[in-house]
């Protein structure tokens, strides 16, 4: 389906404009600024530095040159509640556009939102990050928005040049870059073709998701409209993890066993099934 929604859904985002800046403080302030003026659904920043990025749970975030940096408003005109399924949403998005560029079977969705990818093709652990994406929740005199903010590795990134409180976490994974997974001699799309094509992508999946939810398809869960598919795209599901704080903490240990309606993250551990929302802890395959 993925592909199929990708090209089939995006003609309404790719109508919106976008903008490419060679640096910014923050693709999302941003985002979030041009929504508040009024800025439509799939309208959209890109950059190739940011000076003031930042990660989930507000942690400062290194952008250095080399990546790509890119935010989209989205007015999917759902109830606000629904919104916590939108960094799901986005991150299918995400591997939509990825799988047409030939990575399929290479990438896969960390719990809830990041994009990881195996070194090589096969059978191999979804150990490296290669994309980080956050989403943030707003409100304006138009109704309630969302702005989704991505940071891709475009070109392979130095461990030094990525030191954040985030990236230094005890459950911080190692990072792999689009020209790693795509191979020596295979053209890496430029910045912006790159931001288009994500841009798109995550449009697409959006507003289908967004079309099922006013078809009262989300009446168990905002993600019930997604999570089969969903669950498609998670390697770590069916897998023996770690439960960690934001602070790397270890708080219980388990089966990764599945998620419920609303994005949360159900483990089974010996002293029975534990649910735990993806704000407050961080999952770490053992």
């Amino acid at each position: 389906m993925g592909e199929d929604v990708a090209m089939g859904a995006a003609a309404a985002g790719a109508d919106a404009p976008m903008t490419f800046m060679s640096e910014v403080t923050s693709t999302n302030d941003i985002a979030v600024d041009a929504a508040r003026e009024g800025a439509p659904h799939g309208w959209a920043v890109s950059a190739g530095i940011q000076t003031a990025g930042r990660g989930r749970r507000g942690h400062a975030w290194a952008s250095p040159e080399g990546s790509l940096y890119l935010s989209v408003v989205l007015r999917p005109n759902v109830p606000m509640q629904n919104l916590i399924a939108v960094p799901a949403v986005c991150a299918m998005g995400a591997m939509d556009a990825l799988h047409a560029m030939g990575l399929t079977g290479r990438v896969g969705i960390k719990w809830p939102n990041d994009i990881v990818a195996r070194t090589e093709a096969g059978d191999g652990a979804f150990s490296r990050k290669l994309a980080g994406i956050l989403v943030e929740a707003k409100s304006s005199a138009e109704g309630p928005f969302a702005v989704v903010g991505m940071g891709v590795n475009v070109q392979p990134v130095h461990v030094e040049q990525h030191v954040s409180a985030e990236s230094m976490s005890p459950q911080a994974l190692g990072p792999i870059s689009l020209a790693e997974l795509v191979g020596e001699g295979a053209e890496v799309p430029c910045l912006q073709d790159l931001a288009a094509r994500l841009r798109d992508a995550v449009v697409a999946r959006v507003d289908v998701w967004a079309e099922a939810v006013r078809a009262g398809g989300a009446a168990a869960g905002p993600l019930a409209p997604i999570l089969a598919e969903y669950f498609d795209m998670v390697p770590m599901l069916g897998h023996q993890v770690a439960v960690l704080s934001p602070t790397g903490h270890l708080m219980n240990t388990g089966v990764f066993a599945g998620l419920d309606m609303w994005g949360r993250a159900c483990v089974m551990t010996p002293a029975g099934e534990q649910t735990y929302p993806s704000e407050a802890v961080s999952l770490r395959e053992l």
